[in-house]
Formats: C-alpha cells, sequence, structure tokens
C-alpha cells in the first residue's frame, strides 16, 4: 500500500471564488500510511496572464506576472540541504495569502490564453519524483455597471442593402435594431425590439440576434488578435418576398461569462457586441446590426430598484464574504439576495501544462462568474 494516503488542498472558501485583496485561506492536508522522508512540504500560489497564437510559421507569445508566492508549509526552506520526516498519520498545513489589488479577474480563452490563479502543493522528496497536487481558483474582476458612462441609456441601429441583378436593383432590404439599455450583468435579460422589411422580391431565409464575446490578445510590440465567440442566440423563421417580420420586447439571458474591458490586463481585452443577422435568400450577403454592450457584475441602481419591497428604500452593504477573507468586495442592496456565482458559458478547458501530467488535482477547469439568478 502507497504511503500516502491523501494529499490535497481544501479552501476555506468552499466556492472557490475571491476579490482582488482577498486571502485565500485553506489547509493542505497529507494522510501518511507511514512516516515519509522528504526535503520539505511547499505551496506556491501564481497568478499569470498569457497570450499565444501562430502567425506563419513563428509562435506569437506574450506573458505577464500577478502573483508569485512560495511558502514552506513543513521541512527546509526550498535549495537548503538536508531532510526531515513527517509521521505517519493525518496532518492539516494551514496557510494564507494575500491577493493584489489590482490583481485582474479569471479568463480561460482559446489557444493557451488565458489570465490564470493557482496554488500547487509540491512534496519534495530525495531520490524519489517530487508529488504534486494543483488546484486553479476564480479571481472575480468588478464592475459596477453605474461607474460606466451612459449604461442605462438606450441604443439602436438600422441598415439597409439592394440586391444587383443584371442592369437591375432591387428596392432595399432594410431592418432597425434597438435595445433598452447598453449595461446588463449575467441572468439578466437583454430586452430588444427589431423589424425587417423585404424589399428584394426574394424573401427572407431567418434573422438571428447573437450575443458575441470579442476578445483581443495583443503584446507590448503591437502584435493583436481578435476572436469572436458566440454565447447565446435566438433565432427567427422565413419571410415571404416582400414581407416583414417584427421582434418585438423580446429576451435575450445573459450568460455567466467576464465582465467587459477585464481591467489591470494589459494583453487580452474584453468587449460584447449584441448583433441582428438577416439572412437575405438567393443574395451573397447577410445585414448585419451589431450594438455594443457592456457586460458588468453589479446591476444598475435603476434595474435593482424593480426588486425591491415597495415599503423598504433598501440600503447597500458588504456581500458576504468568505470566511477570513478580507479586502475589497463589491457591493449590494441588503434587500436583494447575493449573486451566485456559475462556470462560465464557454466551458471547461484543460490547465495542466506539460510538465505537470502526473500532478493529482483537477485538470480541466472553467472560472466562475457573478450570476443574478433573479433579475
Amino acid at each position: 500500500m502507497t504511503r500516502l494516503r491523501k494529499f490535497e488542498i481544501a479552501l476555506s472558501n468552499h466556492q472557490v471564488v475571491y476579490f482582488p485583496g482577498q486571502c485565500v485561506q485553506g489547509h493542505l492536508i497529507v494522510e501518511l500510511e507511514e512516516e515519509m522522508e522528504m526535503r520539505g512540504l511547499y505551496l506556491d500560489c501564481q497568478g499569470k496572464g498569457q497570450v499565444m497564437w501562430k502567425a506563419g510559421k513563428h509562435h506569437v507569445v506574450a506573458t505577464e506576472d500577478y502573483l508569485n508566492v512560495v511558502l514552506k508549509l513543513f521541512g527546509n526552506d526550498q535549495g537548503v540541504g538536508g531532510n526531515v520526516k513527517l509521521n505517519a498519520g493525518n496532518h492539516a498545513f494551514p496557510f494564507q495569502i494575500l491577493l493584489p489589488v489590482n490583481a485582474p479577474g479569471s479568463f480561460e480563452g482559446l489557444e493557451n490564453c488565458y489570465v490564470r490563479y493557482f496554488l500547487k502543493a509540491t512534496i519534495d522528496r530525495p531520490w524519489k519524483f517530487d508529488k504534486h497536487y494543483k488546484m486553479l481558483f476564480t479571481v472575480a474582476s468588478v464592475l459596477d455597471l453605474n461607474t460606466v458612462v451612459n449604461a442605462g441609456t438606450p441604443a439602436q441601429t438600422n441598415d439597409a442593402k439592394t440586391v444587383c441583378c443584371m442592369c437591375c436593383e432591387s428596392d432595399p432590404v432594410s431592418a432597425n435594431f434597438r435595445i433598452d439599455k447598453i449595461g446588463y450583468v449575467p441572468g439578466e435579460c437583454i430586452v430588444f425590439d427589431a423589424e425587417i422589411q423585404d424589399g428584394t422580391g426574394r424573401g427572407i431565409n431567418s434573422s438571428i440576434v447573437k450575443l458575441v464575446m470579442l476578445t483581443v490578445y495583443q503584446t507590448p510590440h503591437g502584435a493583436r488578435r481578435e476572436i469572436k465567440r458566440e454565447i447565446g442566440r435566438l433565432h427567427h423563421g422565413t419571410v415571404t418576398p416582400g414581407g416583414t417580420d417584427v421582434w418585438r420586447r423580446e429576451k435575450l439571458r445573459v450568460p455567466p461569462c467576464p465582465p467587459s474591458f477585464l481591467p489591470n490586463c494589459n494583453i487580452i481585452e474584453i468587449h460584447y457586441v449584441i448583433e441582428l443577422v438577416v439572412d437575405v435568400a438567393d443574395t451573397p450577403f447577410d445585414l448585419h446590426l451589431p450594438v455594443s454592450v457592456v457586460i458588468g457584475t453589479i446591476p444598475l441602481h435603476s434595474v435593482v430598484q424593480q426588486y425591491l419591497p415597495q415599503s423598504q428604500p433598501g440600503t447597500v452593504t458588504e456581500q458576504p464574504q468568505a470566511s477570513g477573507a478580507s479586502g475589497f468586495s463589491p457591493s449590494i442592496n441588503a434587500d436583494l439576495p447575493p449573486p451566485t456565482y456559475k462556470e462560465c458559458v464557454l466551458g471547461r478547458v484543460d490547465t495542466m501544462d506539460a510538465d505537470e501530467q502526473y500532478a493529482a488535482g483537477e485538470k480541466n477547469f472553467a472560472p466562475s462568474y457573478t450570476y443574478y439568478d433573479y433579475l
């Protein structure tokens, strides 16, 4: 039987979501069947950002470091000779690590582009392979929509195109697209209206309204790449030649996703667009009507007021924090339940590096983001 029965990290915050400036607290759990010789037990906490993509025959890479702390939990300092013995039995080594107040939020993108925070425990064993346990956690960006200019303002756009056939030009296919406001939080619905008029005489195959995340990867040397990923859509069907279609007060719910901009990160930017796309029959083009929106983590006061008891004006308090947490946390209204945290709509990714294939811990990870079930 192996001497190591259990080797894992247990965090005090079971949601595994932290805000910049808070303390990450927990225990490293070690259970041994018999005494084990080692140089020491160490815990490494890292926060780093990376973008990487292929350009021709070369790879474009840029990185940023946000946090790098190594704690000795038992034994000798790293790099110091000599061995110690850890007795058989159950051991719990406490730790706490303060996150930087300007730490950017967690994000997992495509092709090894991310902002990632993790804890990595190591048993440094002489003459044997070291044992590792890795745990990722979410650092949540904070974006208060009440600080965003025009977040509560409606927005609209319109467009029209004609179809040319030989020497003749048709009447245009035209569309108008309007949203109630620009700022939303995950869990809230984007309410919109649209009107589509087919003047081409060909009809419309379909129209969709989709929410798109636009991620910009960039390097200090000016290299830049944009990735679009659809995170929500609604669909309408065909329209007869010369006909019209109307979207009236329809709703598209914002899924769990990172807030706009990704502040304090210099290599990744996040933007959102809600877009009406009209597929005109028998033509080589679609009609695109995009409107920029801002996704935040704290809703507009005007939205919150709709959910308050009429007899109570409500006060603003701090959101409940994890046990032992300190530092900044977002404010919510005391009369409303706090938001929950849900895994990103984009799903989990493999977060183990090439040299960590034998490390214990969860291999796949998705950050969890603020989500308002009741909006």
